[in-house]
């Protein structure tokens, strides 16, 4: 059901472009508090790299802009989110992520961390190329909440 609901959003966000603004970090910020988003942050990282942090839904999540200009007009993003691992990740961990990878057509899955300190994440993001038409609209960011709510209900699952 879960993938049925990403394929419809998908075919909503490519049938309205209506609400799609320029892609600069007021604009993601304007659009962001629009959609019931909270605790918004921006750090710009570099002239091409903005960092916002937000939380919708009760999940924190982060729309990295990247590849602008003077920190705006920038052509792609990335908005993604992360959740803490209790342990170490085991081969079913990475199994899992995998199979959600396999079987989920947006979004990627991922597991990271350091070994050094035992500090591991799992996450899903969804990428954004603006560099035709320089916009990130609400289709995109509601698309990537169906995306983080597949990923939950799949990390979820117990095989």
């Amino acid at each position: 059901m879960l993938k049925s609901l990403a394929i419809a959003a998908l075919a909503a966000f490519a049938a309205s472009t209506a609400s799609a603004v320029p892609a600069t970090p007021e604009a993601v910020e304007a659009l962001l508090e629009s959609m019931n988003t909270t605790d918004i942050v921006t750090e710009t990282i570099d002239d091409t790299i903005v960092r916002i942090d937000a939380t919708r839904q009760g999940y924190n999540f982060t729309v990295r802009l990247m590849d602008c200009t003077d920190g705006t007009n920038c052509v792609s993003s990335m908005i993604f989110a992360t959740f803490n691992m209790d342990a170490r990740p085991t081969l079913a961990d990475f199994t899992h992520i995998n199979l959600y990878n396999d079987n989920y057509p947006f979004g990627r899955a991922f597991l990271i961390g350091d070994t050094e300190t035992d500090g591991y994440l799992v996450g899903v993001d969804y990428a954004v190329s603006m560099a035709d038409e320089n916009v990130l609209g609400a289709d995109e960011v509601d698309l990537f909440f169906v995306i983080l709510n597949s990923f939950i209900a799949h990390m979820q699952e117990t095989d």
